[in-house]
């Protein structure tokens, strides 16, 4: 029962109200009467696809360590969080594996936690996902934050803010962050309480496509075997189309779609739109298509990156640099993701791109090549001068 939870955690008193309401459960209570927090929110498609659709496009795109140089940067392959971010940050699981749970743990619970194991030369060698659940943060008196973690047996260790990872959603304190389930929630719980309706109405509710109508009083044998042989004739697949013959006076009437039923239809849909503002994200990611054209889909895919993504994006690589760099060689080490595949048009659109980059001396054949998974070839290393001779030509034969 959750009343037992608040016993199941240190010696520690629970001294929070909030603290104390979410264990006994009360604390999740909507006004809709559906009960909200991480786990049943997942039951809404619209909310579960948001955060599968940015957690997975995070999860999947490359994110490197690079070393500054005089004018330009290079991969740093040898750094140690190289390493972790790109072949194994554990024994246990890939790089996708990893960013995926952390930014479902971040999205849903408003806070992602990794611990640090590190060598004894002082480099990180492994990365470890800690629940929400079994992590406290604590601000300590020399103003730095403290963390103490509960195992699974019910064990507790402290440990430095050096050892931990830990990605906030939007917080209010700058310690701990909010989760959008929390702040959302009688929005989420109305969306629960819409979809339980349908479910039940489905499951207990009488919804005939149409009446038999006839002026005279039938006893319920006859009924029985007119509503007998109606069925065998004009339900089912195999029987879709058949042509409905009437005779003695009977009337066929259709029941259309209630007034009730059809605002309930467009709550349903507003429901989505209501997750998508929770996330910032576009509907089409949501794979609702209703108001989905050409133009606004190559729209949506922009703004999924800036508005969506970047500051995703930015959180994660300034969180990973402050515990995964030195601090000697955060002004010439960083981390960033690549974005380009996000981005990624059609074939038409890439190629004139390439073309442009090449024809003004930005980009190299070999360069493009690569872009497209293809091997270089001899002389497409060069670079295109053709900019300059066309300055040149103009300056010789001015008009």
């Amino acid at each position: 029962m959750k009343f037992f939870n608040i016993f199941k955690r240190s010696a520690e008193p629970v001294t929070d109200t909030w603290q104390m309401l979410e264990a006994l459960g009360i604390a999740n209570q909507t006004a809709s009467g559906k009960n909200v927090n991480s786990e049943s929110a997942q039951a809404l498609p619209a909310l579960y696809c948001a955060v599968s659709t940015i957690a997975e496009a995070i999860a999947t795109l490359p994110l490197h360590v690079y070393r500054k140089s005089k004018d330009d940067r290079e991969r740093a392959a040898t750094h140690s969080a190289e390493k972790l971010l790109n072949l194994a940050p554990n024994e246990y699981q890939t790089p996708y594996d990893f960013k995926l749970a952390l930014m479902r743990s971040i999205l849903l619970k408003g806070n992602g936690y990794a611990r640090i194991d590190f060598e004894k030369t002082g480099k990180a060698k492994a990365l470890h996902l800690i629940h929400p659940d079994a992590i406290q943060v604590k601000r300590l008196a020399n103003g730095r934050l403290g963390y103490v973690v509960t195992n699974d047996k019910g064990k507790q260790e402290s440990l430095l803010q050096e050892e931990i990872i830990h990605v906030r959603y939007h917080s209010d304190d700058g310690i701990i962050g909010k989760s959008p389930v929390t702040v959302c929630r009688e929005s989420i719980g109305l969306g629960l309480a819409q979809q339980e309706h349908g479910a039940s109405q489905l499951k207990n509710g009488v919804r005939p496509s149409g009446v038999l109508e006839y002026d005279k009083f039938l006893d319920e044998k006859k009924i029985k075997e007119m509503s007998a042989a109606f069925n065998n004739q004009h339900t089912g697949t195999g029987n879709n189309g058949k042509t409905l013959i009437l005779e003695g006076g009977l009337k066929w009437k259709s029941v259309s779609l209630s007034n009730q039923d059809a605002e309930w239809l467009e709550s349903r849909q507003f429901t989505i739109a209501d997750v998508a503002r929770m996330f910032k994200i576009s509907p089409i990611y949501l794979m609702d298509y209703s108001n989905s054209t050409y133009s606004n889909h190559s729209e949506a895919s922009r703004a999924f990156l800036s508005q969506s993504l970047r500051p995703w994006l930015s959180n994660l690589e300034q969180a990973l640099g402050a515990k995964l760099i030195s601090s000697r060689n955060l002004g010439n080490v960083f981390i960033e993701f690549q974005t380009a595949d996000v981005l990624r048009a059609t074939t038409v659109e890439r190629y004139e791109v390439y073309d442009i980059g090449i024809r003004n001396g930005l980009l190299s054949p070999n360069e493009c090549r690569k872009k497209e998974n293809l091997v270089s070839r001899h002389g497409g290393d060069e670079f295109s001068q053709s900019w300059k001779q066309e300055v040149e030509t103009n300056v010789s034969n001015p008009k």
